[in-house]
């Protein structure tokens, strides 16, 4: 399974949200200089994460967006909000999805939803906000 650089930039951002806004929102100007995301593509992806709920919107002078819940924000919230799915194959999600001859025989798809699952788990199970604490126990910024 591959992630589009959307849901790796939009990791990249929240995560820099998390760190240095302080509770504060931030401008997307500020987020695009402290990550070198350009300014276009993030204007994109905050599009969508506030449509989604995981980011707000706050007008006027010293307006920005303000990161909802690092918190309660999973990464696996994230990149669904993104990506759409986690499954790395169709007919994981969706048996009708399969079109092959060897469906009703086949061995692999127990495989594919069992790593779809684990995907899941592994992502779900990481908050914005502990990777923000990991990365500030990496700088020994605690």
């Amino acid at each position: 399974m591959k992630l589009s650089t959307k849901s790796r930039y939009a990791l990249e951002a929240l995560l820099y949200m998390a760190l240095y806004s302080g509770g504060r929102p931030m401008r997307i100007a500020e987020i695009a200089a402290g990550t070198g995301i350009s300014e276009g593509y993030l204007e994109q992806i905050f599009f969508r994460l506030r449509k989604a709920g995981l980011l707000s919107a706050v007008r006027g002078k010293g307006g920005g967006f303000l990161f909802s819940s690092p918190e309660k924000t999973s990464v696996g919230s994230l990149v669904r909000t993104l990506e759409g799915t986690l499954v790395p194959v169709a007919c994981a999600e969706d048996l009708s999805a399969c079109k092959s001859p060897m469906r009703d025989r086949c061995v692999s798809r127990a495989l594919w939803v069992r790593l779809s699952h684990e995907i899941g788990g592994v992502l779900d199970g990481i908050t914005l906000a502990s990777l923000a604490e990991a990365f500030r126990a990496k700088e020994g910024t605690s």
